[in-house]
């Protein structure tokens, strides 16, 4: 499980997260996407690279909420 770092509303529908997840930093690639599941039982929800920092170990992700998940 990937630990949630930072959590911004960039407006009323769309959140930017930074998650530490440092083995898909150290290989993240422009145009790359990962796969995000809420819960368990929930549905997998492809999303975008948008950011990424070897550094740190961190991935920025930015979405728009439609939908239940």
């Amino acid at each position: 499980m990937y630990k949630i770092i930072e959590k911004r509303l960039l407006n009323r529908d769309t959140v930017f997260i930074r998650v530490h997840a440092p083995y898909v930093a150290a290989k993240a690639l422009p145009g790359q996407f990962v796969i995000l599941r809420p819960t368990e039982s929930s549905e997998r929800i492809p999303l975008t690279i948008a950011g990424y920092d070897r550094d740190s170990g961190s991935i920025d992700l930015i979405f728009q909420t439609v939908g239940a998940t």
